[in-house]
């Protein structure tokens, strides 16, 4: 058996999944197999590249993918707005960005560790003295900011706190799983240190996502996988006490601000999802809500299904402004979720309106049913339009009507016709002229909008119930359908 122990300097670890963007808020852990034997590989670069053959020898050793025993860790962010160096809308213009981490037993003596083991692994004593000056030489892993040092051990330490976290293949528990690259099986020798040390822009010029020869495999978490005990033993307290339900608030300016429009019905839902996990946190002692966060029980994945709210600005009045929001819950809340969301009194946001909405809640309201539907804001589309084949044989795959159809049959399980618009056509209002689908926003802040919208009529063979939402967008606002007949 063979451990690299790695003690946390800053009790935090910072680094992103070879597969997610930084703004995701997504952290490795457990550290990818492919990230330790990078570590490994800049740590022989930095001391001197001597010993070429052992350090061969010690990458296939450790190319197997390693168990890890792992201290308790609970997640954090921190949101940074950067300059981009011009001028937008006379201030200067940023960009958000986040730096997601992980927190280990931060303040602990000794600090915070880890291991990685490879138990079926022997070393020869050139090739651990090897290991030992290579590990020697790294201080981080991960990000720069990931102050660590690493030292080669025989075995991890039998020390209270620290769970095993090993490849689904080895371990079947009922935890999440989470996949990490890795060194494919025939990836070794030379081979492996030309993978390794690949640079980024070299991978991209060469036009791959990952690197040559390595492959996903998949870690086992724990039940309780980034939830501190307390979070962990009271999981029976998100069961929902209300069915479910539609929230209605009314939206007014005040002097600092008007109401905004309601093509910016992204801006005012996040605003408001903000909210209430605010006001959720105030009163029960800074704990989170997973359900209205829309974050899975271990809180770094997004919620599968659709039981987490949908917050959809509206115009009722047909101004063109956001006047009224309505919270779905599909599937119920708790009671403090309830309390949480019902309590907020004012919606701020230097940004989406730069200055505060007075925020009343008036109560539940019955869904709308209707036969048929018409586009209130643009659905985001799931994937581009393709054209397929040559000649006679050219189809179109992924058509537009041919989504909505299937986002129809998912939420509602009923048959449909779906009536594309033409395109110019738009989203009308009281002002006389309507709102172009292309003048909403459709990225939340941070991201940029990367897929096309659509509005459409929906005719149904009977009463369907609402609310409608469709789209990658649906619980922010966009892809939002109102009965074009009486309820």
């Amino acid at each position: 058996m063979i451990a690299l122990r790695i003690e946390f300097l800053a009790g935090q670890f910072h680094a992103n999944p070879w597969d997610r963007g930084t703004n995701e808020g997504e952290v490795e852990w457990p550290p990818s197999p492919w990230r330790m034997l990078r570590a490994v590989t800049a740590g022989w670069h930095r001391n001197g590249s001597a010993d070429r053959d052992a350090l061969l020898s010690v990458l296939d050793a450790l190319a197997e993918s390693p168990s890890y025993y792992l201290p308790r860790a609970t997640a954090g962010h921190s949101r940074h707005y950067v300059p981009l160096g011009g001028l937008k809308g006379g201030k200067p213009e940023k960009t958000l960005m986040l730096d997601s981490f992980l927190a280990l037993e931060h303040g602990r003596e000794p600090h915070a560790r880890a291991y990685a083991v490879w138990p079926h692994v022997t070393l020869s004593s050139d090739e651990r003295a090897l290991l030992e000056r290579v590990c020697a030489a790294i201080g981080y892993l991960g990000r720069a900011e990931s102050w660590c040092s690493m030292t080669v051990v025989d075995a991890p330490e039998q020390r209270e706190g620290l769970t095993l976290v090993d490849l689904a293949s080895r371990n079947a528990g009922t935890g999440p799983l989470v996949r990490r690259l890795a060194a494919g099986p025939d990836l070794r020798g030379a081979g492996l240190l030309r993978s390794l040390s690949e640079t980024t822009g070299e991978m991209r010029r060469a036009r791959r996502l990952i690197p040559r020869g390595t492959a996903w495999v998949e870690y086992r978490l724990p039940d309780d996988y980034l939830m501190v005990r307390e979070q962990y033993e009271a999981r029976e307290r998100e069961q929902p006490a209300f069915g479910p339900v539609i929230l209605r608030f009314t939206v007014e300016g005040t002097v600092s601000s008007v109401l905004p429009p309601v093509t910016q019905a992204v801006s005012i839902a996040e605003v408001m999802r903000r909210a209430a996990m605010s006001r959720y946190s105030d009163k029960n002692g800074g704990t989170v809500s997973t359900r209205l966060a829309g974050k899975s029980s271990e809180g770094s994945a997004k919620r599968e299904g659709h039981d987490h709210p949908f917050y959809l600005p509206a115009d009722s009045h047909g101004s063109g402004r956001v006047d009224r929001i309505d919270v779905w819950l599909p599937e119920g809340c708790t009671y403090d979720e309830y309390r949480a969301l019902t309590s907020i009194p004012k919606l701020y946001d230097r940004f989406s309106f730069d200055g505060e909405l007075a925020l009343t809640f008036l109560g539940s309201v019955e869904p709308p049913r209707a036969r048929v539907w018409t586009t209130a804001t643009p659905v985001v589309l799931d994937r581009f339009p393709k054209v397929r084949g040559s000649n006679g044989s050219r189809r179109v795959v992924d058509a537009p009507d041919e989504q909505l159809r299937a986002m129809v049959a998912r939420r509602l399980d009923e048959p449909c016709e779906v009536e594309l618009w033409a395109q110019g056509e738009t989203v009308p209002h009281r002002g006389g002229h309507g709102m172009r689908l292309d003048a909403f926003r459709r990225a939340r802040r941070g991201e940029l909008p990367t897929h096309p919208v659509v509005g459409a009529t929906l005719r149904f063979e009977r009463e369907v119930q609402g609310p409608i939402v469709l789209g990658s967008l649906a619980h922010f606002g966009l892809g939002r359908f109102d009965p074009s007949e009486p309820c």
